[in-house]
């Protein structure tokens, strides 16, 4: 990913949506659930992100997207993880709706598709777990144990 352009905006939380990509087929039965299995060839999430502009960054974004069109780039988003990261992207469509908002300063709306992260599923079983077996209070359940292998179990010990 080192040699794939990075899109220096960040995009504004109004306007921001994403649906991720689910990495099963699924078929349709008569009666009772879909049957499911596994298909991760070629999924990808969708974004519809907005970004608000002053001068220097729409000349920026200008420039960007017409050096790069066509090509994948990374850009800083929050899809299948807590935190934003940086994926690579796609912008899709044929068009780029833009907004005025005064002098000089616009909004712009972009459609992209990102490649999903790899993921560790021994970790997301491990978060699962957690959860469950904490009901959900997991900040709450590490707390504790901190303050008890730090605080607690030293003053058990009085200090041997």
């Amino acid at each position: 990913m080192a040699d794939i352009p990075k899109f220096m905006l960040k995009p504004l939380r109004d306007g921001y949506s994403f649906s991720l990509s689910r990495n099963v087929a699924s078929t349709e039965t008569i009666v009772g659930l879909p049957r499911e299995r596994k298909d991760s060839v070629g999924k990808v999430h969708r974004a519809n992100v907005t970004y608000k502009c002053v001068r220097s960054q729409w000349q920026y974004f200008l420039a960007f997207t017409r050096a790069y069109e066509g090509l994948p780039f990374l850009a800083y988003l929050l899809l299948d993880d807590v935190d934003h990261k940086w994926y690579e992207c796609r912008i899709v469509g044929d068009s780029m709706p833009v907004q005025p908002l005064g002098d000089q300063i616009f909004t712009v709306q972009l459609s992209l598709v990102a490649k999903p992260i790899k993921y560790d599923l021994d970790n997301d079983i491990l978060i699962s777990t957690l959860y469950q077996m904490t009901e959900g209070q997991i900040e709450l359940y590490f707390q504790k144990l901190a303050k008890l292998v730090n605080e607690d179990l030293p003053d058990a010990l009085g200090g041997l």
